[in-house]
């Protein structure tokens, strides 16, 4: 905190906004450049974090935090708005993954029940509950309409690819295609490879891309479709994969750009070996999925 007022206090002091011979209408002039101050790094530390997101509509947002931030309510009220946020969030995180929408009623009349019982639940039976969750998301995911069509989708794509001489298929199921074979050994599953890829969905979108920056994968952490063709490929190697739903994200997907059975696409060209005495990075796409 001390080094946020630190910054302020210098912003102000730059702009000239401290007077010493306006003494009338200093409290006010300074209040006034704390506001403006604040203001702009919130703003700026705002759009920092939202410049990769393409799907946040500014004035939507503005929209946002002028309720919540003049929202003259009770503490419990103001609770009650970032809790609903985060159900919100909660819906549409289910939606995306089963692609069906939660029954809003029957969550609100349990959350309500469960905000006016007599007594917490005990973590015994918050664990029970917990236990159900992955089994229902399954069963829901299962039902689901999205993912029964990503399923069949996928299936034909891998089909007509049969017939594509071009391509190569492995044991399991993976199709690919070599651009560039590499030099060297090939890569083993105790490896950290620097990768270089762009990930398709089978309609030819982008869902991730390391831009041209090699990102080190674990191939003991990632999609198990993933690794298996990075041991088929060598330092300067350049494939073109397909790998079918089950090998990489399955039923569950991954939030929020792959949806449930989702085949996908991989243009992948390998760098080399991670060195162990480099820097460990950030854990990147694809990672190993939720069992």
């Amino acid at each position: 905190m001390k080094k946020i007022l630190v910054f302020v206090a210098a912003g102000m002091l730059s702009m000239g906004f401290m007077s010493c011979n306006d003494s009338a209408s200093s409290s006010s002039d300074a209040m006034d450049s704390l506001s403006m101050v604040f203001g702009d790094l919130a703003g700026a530390d705002m759009k920092q974090r939202i410049s990769m997101d393409s799907t946040i509509d500014i004035n939507e947002l503005l929209k946002g935090i002028e309720y919540m931030a003049n929202a003259d309510t009770s503490r419990s009220f103001q609770a009650g708005l970032q809790m609903g946020m985060q159900v919100a969030q909660l819906y549409q995180g289910i939606n995306m993954q089963c692609g069906m929408p939660m029954n809003k009623a029957l969550f609100m009349k349990h959350l309500t029940d469960a905000l006016n019982a007599k007594t917490p639940m005990s973590q015994e039976d918050m664990a029970a509950i917990q236990s159900k969750i992955e089994p229902l998301i399954d069963k829901a995911i299962e039902q689901s309409p999205m993912a029964k069509e990503n399923k069949a989708k996928g299936e034909e794509y891998m089909k007509k690819l049969k017939n594509d001489k071009s391509y190569t298929f492995t044991k399991s199921g993976i199709a690919y295609k070599v651009i560039n074979p590499g030099e060297g050994k090939n890569f083993c599953d105790s490896d950290v490879v620097k990768v270089i890829y762009v990930g398709k969905h089978i309609d030819g979108t982008e869902f991730d891309n390391s831009k041209g920056e090699p990102r080190p994968m674990n191939l003991k952490q990632v999609v198990p479709g993933f690794a298996e063709i990075l041991q088929l490929m060598k330092p300067g190697s350049k494939f073109e994969v397909v790998i079918p739903s089950d090998l990489a994200y399955g039923k569950q997907g991954r939030m929020p750009n792959i949806k449930a059975n989702e085949t996908l696409l991989f243009e992948i060209e390998t760098v080399g070996i991670q060195d162990p005495n480099e820097q460990p990075a950030m854990p990147q796409m694809p990672q190993v999925r939720m069992k």
